[in-house]
């Protein structure tokens, strides 16, 4: 009876998001939708997907480099681009200017949607960090 109640108990227990083994197809794989503004309600969108054997950049970001290079930018930025901005951090208060950037999908299976904008310094460092995968 009580080999039964410890087994039901462990069962239950699930482990986090961040342990969870991913399927093989996630690992590897970058799917994302990048979209930029230039703040006078003029965006420029794309997308970009990225799996072994496969490299490809569709819309806007066709012009901005090769799908290869953008998928190992992409890949570099996976921690900032799939992670929030920490809350209360503090940073300059000084104006970049009216530029935006959505990016949303997933890296490894993980979720990524990210607004960047440039509204102050930690902002700014942010937006020029993924400034080489946005649109031209």
């Amino acid at each position: 009876m009580i080999a039964l109640a410890a087994s039901l108990v462990l069962a239950s227990c699930g482990e986090d998001d961040k342990s969870t083994p991913r399927a093989p197809a996630d690992r590897g794989a970058i799917e994302l939708t990048i979209r930029a503004g230039d703040g006078a309600r003029r965006a420029s969108t794309g997308t970009l997907t990225c799996r072994p054997g496969e490299q490809r950049a569709t819309g806007a970001l066709v012009k901005r480099a090769p799908a290869s290079r953008l998928c190992s930018d992409a890949r570099k930025l996976a921690p900032l681009l799939t992670t929030q901005a920490p809350a209360g951090r503090k940073c300059t208060q000084i104006y970049g200017g009216p530029q935006t950037a959505q990016i949303t999908g997933t890296i490894d299976g993980r979720r990524v949607d990210r607004t960047f904008k440039r509204t102050n310094g930690c902002a700014i460092e942010e937006y020029a960090r993924v400034a080489k995968i946005l649109p031209p």
